[in-house]
């Protein structure tokens, strides 16, 4: 499923944008999930990383897309971003929100698909899991290939990734729910670690990511056998 968000003021370009969509769905027999917004701020308003690609008007009214889309980019570094507009002059204005591409009005049906296959080849990894996650400032999505390791402390939880750590209200049992299946292991009460990311094991700790983590001496029988089966291929 690609999930797509349009933001535009004309309801002539809107139609126009769905009915292109749809027709690319149909010819290329893709799943589709479109969001469609009248301007920036009603896009914002409760904005979630959740898309895969964003379109965006830069003629808004309450908030262009340039504005639309610096905010865009302190929560969702990953979203392909595209201006649409009349005034081809903002392409290089583009640059500074790392927009992908730019569309000038009005679309043609062949042009439009041609920038589509393109688009839809950079959309990192569909069947990459990520984790959706909130605290009182912020939504993120999080890599799970990303993912270091996984730290409980004092009621909140600290997911270390590549970039950064992001601090979240959930609970280390729905951490675990969400990434059954994939090669974490618990090696102490609270540590979630990635296995792809240990680089070496000691008696009782372990180097992820750089990070020495603790293993806990029950724990540390098993976690070797998952971690041999993870370098074996088993997991």
């Amino acid at each position: 499923m690609i999930r797509i968000a349009v933001a535009e003021n004309s309801p002539e370009e809107m139609t126009r944008m769905k009915e292109y969509l749809e027709r690319y769905r149909q010819e290329h027999e893709m799943a589709f999930q479109i969001s469609c917004f009248t301007d920036g701020a009603d896009l914002m308003e409760h904005y979630q990383p959740v898309y895969d690609v964003i379109f965006l008007d830069i003629e808004m009214p309450n908030m262009n897309g340039m504005d639309t889309a610096r905010r865009i980019r302190k929560v969702d570094t990953d979203v392909i971003l595209v201006f649409v507009t009349h005034m081809a002059q903002y392409a290089l204005k583009g640059y500074e929100v790392r927009a992908m591409d730019f569309l000038v009005k009005p679309l043609e049906y062949e042009a439009f698909a041609f920038r589509m296959d393109l688009l839809l080849q950079r959309i990192p990894g569909q069947n990459e899991r990520k984790l959706l996650l909130s605290n009182k400032n912020e939504t993120r999505k999080i890599s799970v290939d990303r993912l270091i390791y996984v730290e409980a402390n004092k009621h909140k939880m600290f997911f270390h990734t590549e970039s950064g750590v992001f601090e979240s209200n959930c609970t280390m049992k729905w951490v675990e729910e969400q990434l059954e299946g994939a090669a974490f292991f618990r090696c102490d009460h609270g540590l979630l670690v990635n296995l792809r990311y240990v680089t070496w094991v000691g008696q009782s700790e372990l180097l992820a990511g750089g990070q020495r983590l603790k293993v806990s001496r029950p724990k540390r029988k098993q976690f070797m056998q998952a971690l041999a089966d993870y370098i074996g291929g088993n997991l």
